[in-house]
């Protein structure tokens, strides 16, 4: 049986729009719903019996060690295939690597009229070709297919990486150029979606994508939008594309938002009564529910042997401490409540610097007027939680937990926040926000989606551990 070997190459770096998007990452490092490009084509090309290998190459430094990887004089195929090109069809890729093992001279399986994938009859044959594979400019034998999208050009890539829609389990997203259609079997979440863009004041309609066509039947219900093609900022945040100076472009239009927010006035009691079910309420509500699983024993074990915490309840205390001593009885002005969007949290606004353009997608919901109105403050620990809690590293994957020397455990997470938090920070004071608040309830909102994420227990791990960090602020910040 003839083997496999491919080599993946991610030499190709992407062009100036694109790094908008991506930052200094190549194309391979590029993430799409939670992982890697390189690791998602390594998925697929594994899946392949006949693949003995997969050898990287990233530029010069690599060819000797790909040469050394190839077994000369053996008979093989040699497939090389470039990073730049995205998959558009996961099983015809499938069948292309399968036919690699009856090919006894050089192919190429070509996108756009470039070559997305070469084939090589040996190793021989591949050393051979390598300066030309190199540049680009290999062309074997032509083989027909649909598998490919060539993600240099940026309308593709953003057609790619956008049309990744990463709905929670019980939401589909389809759609085409122009539209996207959002299905639900929960009717209500749906319908209060829909409804919450008509019941907005008219000058918050502006933010919104408007969703339009509403249906239902017995499976469900659902709606279309325009299709923006724009980056949600989450996606460009991860890769380090957004620089201070852009964050302070976006947070003027998020304060803006925040800014014309309708308000009414709310008696102290019933200012309060909400804030203590979204921040109190909710919290107490979702532990219960993290107690249902095996793993909750487990974080406690953990948290003892690695922290000064006997457990989950412990953190939870603490935190229900500092909430009485920095939001309870009369600390906090309770008295206006505002029009909330609900989760304004970096993956629900798309934006493009170019245009100067900011959409918000994916409002919590509501069936009535009075459903729109929460805390003033909700929507400012949201956006706090993607901004300082670095919220979207956890979901690409972009953290680590250490043992350290002392054996306590730390987190560590791929990126410098400081320079974001401390703009944050100034446009929260200027617009009369206390910044310690907005943390305290951010904590809250960490501890409050640990059983929603249980599919990941690493991940809730590190959503307890920042939890901690952030309640660790919050104390010297009282101290200050």
């Amino acid at each position: 049986m003839k083997q496999i070997y491919v080599i993946y190459d991610d030499s190709k770096m992407p062009g100036k729009e694109i790094r908008t998007i991506t930052g200094d990452k190549s194309f391979g490092e590029t993430i799409f719903k939670r992982v890697t490009l390189k690791d998602r084509m390594f998925a697929e090309i594994e899946k392949i019996r006949q693949v003995a290998a997969i050898l990287t190459y990233r530029g010069k430094g690599d060819e000797a060690a790909i040469f050394d990887g190839l077994p000369l004089g053996e008979d093989v195929t040699v497939i090389h295939l470039y990073s730049n090109f995205g998959l558009a069809d996961t099983a015809g890729f499938g069948i292309l690597l399968k036919k690699a093992e009856y090919m006894n001279e050089a192919y190429t399986a070509f996108c756009d009229g470039k070559p997305a994938m070469s084939f090589l009859e040996s190793a021989e044959a591949y050393k051979k070709a390598f300066p030309a594979l190199i540049a680009g400019e290999y062309e074997g034998e032509k083989v027909e297919n649909h598998v490919f999208m060539d993600l240099s050009v940026r309308a593709n890539f953003l057609t790619f990486i956008t049309g990744g829609f990463d709905a929670r389990f019980f939401n589909a997203l389809a759609g085409d150029e122009y539209t996207v259609t959002k299905r639900s079997t929960k009717k209500e979440k749906i319908k209060a979606e829909y409804e919450f863009y008509y019941l907005l004041p008219d000058a918050m309609k502006m933010w919104f994508v408007m969703p339009y066509d509403y249906k239902e039947d017995e499976n469900g219900a659902s709606y279309t939008m325009e299709r923006f093609h724009m980056t949600d900022i989450a996606i460009r945040f991860v890769h380090g594309a957004v620089s201070v100076d852009e964050l302070k472009d976006i947070l003027d239009k998020l304060f803006y938002f925040i800014g014309l927010r309708a308000t009414k006035p709310v008696d102290a009691d019933g200012g309060r009564k909400i804030a203590d079910e979204l921040y109190i309420g909710k919290l107490e509500d979702r532990m219960e529910e993290l107690k249902k699983y095996k793993e909750y024993e487990q974080f406690d074990r953990m948290l003892a042997m690695g922290t000064a915490y006997a457990g989950i309840q412990e953190v939870v205390e603490r935190y229900k401490s500092l909430y009485q001593k920095l939001a309870g009885g009369n600390r906090r002005n309770y008295h206006e409540l505002a029009v909330g969007h609900g989760d304004l949290c970096f993956s629900n606004i798309l934006y493009s610097r170019e245009a100067e353009i900011l959409k918000l997608i994916d409002p919590k919901g509501a069936v009535r007027e009075e459903e729109l109105y929460t805390d003033p403050y909700y929507d400012l620990a949201k956006l706090s939680h993607s901004i300082c809690g670095c919220y979207d590293f956890f979901n690409s994957g972009l953290y680590e937990i250490s043992i350290k020397r002392d054996l306590k455990l730390e987190l560590s997470i791929d990126m410098d926040a400081e320079p974001y938090v401390e703009v944050f920070r100034e446009y929260l004071a200027k617009n009369g926000f206390d910044y310690a608040l907005v943390r305290l309830y951010e904590a809250s909102l960490f501890l409050s989606m640990l059983p929603y994420h249980m599919d990941q227990p690493g991940k809730v791990f590190g959503f307890l551990l920042n939890a901690v960090r952030i309640l660790d602020e919050v104390e010297a910040c009282t101290k200050d």
